[in-house]
């Protein structure tokens, strides 16, 4: 027989993979759980009770919900609710409200199209794209008055431009409204209506280029870097005549004593069309000057815009080095179109680097669409439905440009239509199949950007279905996921410290269907906000319900009573103890529990929207009780004197369990043996004070719970809370003996 105690003083890895359990010398089992639910995993290692919500108000009219974060500022965050066809606001918990009524703006989005918007932000406005409709723009003039209406995109983009010298477009003015007429074949569709239309001239024959010293006189034009000047006053010497205009508005004298120039086009005219009669025939307004030498004679060299009902708007959109990027259209469902820096409406193609540009990603297997664009420390990431795409700058630290761009796959894990989170600057993005959460790292040994599934050490999560993720950076490094099951999951990440944990957090019976992160009021911790499906007296409600803080009663700074670890609660303080708690309608006829700086009281049926206790408090919180809550950890490991112990009968003695600021738990016994079913022991209450309520101090030291069982192949525990009571474990001793 041999005894021995071998402690598990880590639990950061959180739930792990069912195909782990026999991988004792793995880091991740050997800081690993079997069940890990209703509770998260820090990098210290502790394992927490998960927290609880606050509810906060309902969707407009129980509908399915998107979430979009807002945030302007660090203290200035608003949270934008979007469903079919309507978007209303919230701030920090408290719905934006008009004269009477909650402040509204109408969409032209269905559901459908909702779940699929990806948007950036820019100071106070933001720009969203679904693919299918032209991309709107979403402005803040004050918390109450925002407008939704198109952007207002300038220059293009613009498809490839046309090659057939027999099809030609010529127009009828060079400002104002025009004609325009197509010779040769068809050109103009409905659906370009709303959309650009560019033509450039061919044929220079009768504009010469600016050369020095020549005489010019009054309204001669002249032609430098694609652009048309007039000269606008008395003729000047040859002599004088010695720098050439550059400018691209206005009239601007070119060197002191020699001409003014004015500028009058450059070799394309841009229009945007407003009619379509016909196959040849356009109606159109001039954004930038048509050449005279394309009125009344046609050319080659046109080109529609890339963006229309006719052939598709872009489905992804990011911001990367200052540039806009937009991408996928159903057109062309693999091309990216880069804004010009610093100006990301602004599509007109050029030359330079800070102009816009766009890049047709070649395909490898098969026309996999691009679903999503993501900046990156090191460049462009394009989510690809085969694939996944690098673009970084070939020079340097330079910004990625028609010139320097470089593509490459980075990873052969094609990607989910959901938006990555990048923290620290690294993409982290569901596989096409759902089941994975990919991170794409630069390899310095490799020199390059390369993938890493992150959920392998709880691949059993992904079964599933990942659906959504976000990203909270403070208290803790967390990413959510939304399963389709309407689970949600908790990624406690920290590259730096090689923590890496899973762990699953039921909220009462509610199914999960959106989540959001954004900042909170003060600045400090984020808040994280859920869309919840419950079942609420027989009707189908959603609710916006708000994770309730827990950091701060590991650290101290939060009293016992201040822990909510009850879902759709509402939180008391009043200045007088109270008996009454009411305002509870959302939980009218449900069973709750009332955890207060007395302890916890109840369980309660909700009647007339109130609950009565009959002690008063001072704080109070009520909510639904989850029940599923439970951390079993992984069989105890039970060496023997001539090697591992797996298979060897063991049993277990007793159990160390070290708690940190906790107010109750229950344990139980689990013994195993393959082909029947386990056999549980009696759960066994820890309680802290018992007061008026009950559980109302947090403790901290090591309890010793009377737990044990007879010899068998495999021994564990059940750990589970007491109600609303917090619950935070450092450490797990169990001293088991194995016979020999």
């Amino acid at each position: 027989m041999t005894r021995s105690a071998p402690p598990q003083r880590s639990f950061a890895s959180g739930e792990v993979s069912p195909t782990l359990a026999g991988r004792t010398d793995y880091i991740r089992v050997q800081t690993g759980a079997e069940t890990c639910r209703g509770f998260i995993v820090t990098p210290e290692g502790a394992v927490t009770r998960a927290p609880g919500t606050i509810y906060e108000g309902r969707t407009k009219d129980d509908a399915p919900a998107r979430l979009v974060e807002f945030e302007f500022n660090t203290d200035d965050a608003v949270l934008l609710e979007l469903t079919a066809g309507w978007l209303r606001f919230w701030r920090y918990g408290e719905q934006v409200m008009g004269p009477s009524s909650p402040y509204q703006v109408a969409t032209p989005w269905s559901f459908s199209q909702v779940k699929g918007l990806k948007w950036i932000q820019s100071a106070d406005r933001i720009f969203m794209v679904d693919g299918a409709q032209a991309p709107r723009r979403l402005s803040r003039t004050a918390l109450d008055d925002w407008t939704l209406d198109l952007a207002p995109f300038t220059g293009g983009p613009l498809r490839p431009w046309n090659t057939d010298e027999s099809v030609t477009v010529e127009a009828d003015g060079e400002t104002g409204t025009v004609t325009l007429t197509a010779t040769g074949g068809d050109v103009f569709d409905a659906g370009m209506i709303g959309s650009v239309f560019a033509l450039r001239v061919v044929d220079w024959s009768d504009v010469p280029l600016w050369t020095g010293n020549t005489d010019f006189a009054v309204d001669d034009l002249v032609r430098y870097d694609g652009r048309v000047y007039r000269c606008a006053d008395a003729a000047a010497t040859a002599d004088k005549n010695v720098s050439p205009p550059t400018h691209d508005k206005g009239t601007v004298l070119s060197t002191k004593g020699g001409p003014s120039w004015q500028f009058r086009s450059t070799n394309t005219g841009l229009v945007e069309i407003t009619a379509v009669a016909s196959g040849t025939s356009a109606t159109a307004k001039v954004v930038d000057r048509i050449p005279s030498e394309l009125v009344g004679a046609g050319t080659w060299e046109w080109a529609p815009g890339a963006w229309s009902d006719l052939y598709g708007w872009p489905a992804a959109v990011c911001l990367h080095d200052q540039r806009a990027f937009f991408a996928a259209t159903p057109t062309e469902q693999r091309t990216v179109w880069g804004s010009a820096i610093g100006t990301i409406l602004d599509f007109a193609e050029g030359v330079n680097a800070d102009q816009a540009f766009a890049y047709s990603i070649a395909a490898q297997r098969g026309l996999n669409a691009i679903v999503w664009v993501a900046s990156s420390d090191k460049g462009l990431s394009i989510g690809a439905t085969g694939e996944v795409h690098g673009a970084r700058s070939s020079i340097g630290d330079e910004t990625v440009s028609a010139e320097t761009a470089a593509f490459g796959v980075v990873a052969t894990v094609g990607a989910h239509h959901v938006q990555p989170i990048a923290p620290s600057g690294r993409p982290i993005y569901i596989s096409r199949d759902q089941t994975r959460a990919v991170e794409l790292r630069y390899s310095l040994q490799d020199d390059g950007t390369k993938p890493r599934v992150l959920s392998m050490p709880a691949r059993h999560l992904g079964a599933d279905r990942f659906d959504v993720i976000a990203w909270q950076s403070s208290p803790l490094p967390i990413a959510w996921i939304v399963r389709k099951s309407g689970d949600l999951v908790a990624m406690i990440y920290d590259p730096d410290e090689d923590v890496l944990g899973w762990c699953r957090v039921p909220v009462a019976g509610g199914v999960v269907e959106e989540v959001a992160v954004t900042a909170a009021p003060d600045g400090g911790e984020d808040e994280v906000r859920l869309v919840v499906r419950r079942e609420i007296g027989g009707e189908t409600r959603r609710h916006i319900e708000r994770l309730s803080p827990f950091w701060g009663l590991l650290t101290g700074e939060m009293k016992i009573a201040e822990a909510n670890h009850l879902y759709a609660a509402k939180e008391f303080v009043f200045e007088e103890p109270a008996t009454k708690l009411t305002g509870l309608d959302h939980l009218e006829g449900e069973t709750v529990l009332v955890w207060t700086d007395y302890g916890q009281f109840g369980p309660f049926v909700v009647a007339a929207g109130k609950v009565a206790l009959d002690f008063a408090v001072n704080r109070a919180f009520v909510g639904l009780e989850d029940k599923t809550q439970r951390l079993r950890p992984l069989d105890f490991y039970a060496p023997t004197r001539t090697g591992d112990g797996m298979g060897r009968p063991v049993k277990l003695s007793r159990i160390g369990v070290r708690l940190l600021r906790s107010a109750g738990y229950k344990i139980r016994s689990v013994m195993r043996e393959w082909g029947k079913a386990d056999t549980l022991g009696s759960w066994i209450e820890r309680r802290g004070g018992d007061v008026p309520g009950e559980l109302v101090t947090g403790w901290s030291g090591v309890d010793w719970p009377n737990v044990s069982t007879g010899f068998a192949p495999q021994v564990t525990a059940d750990i589970e809370p007491i109600g609303a009571a917090p619950l935070t474990i450092l450490a797990l001793t169990p001293t088991v003996e194995a016979q020999e």
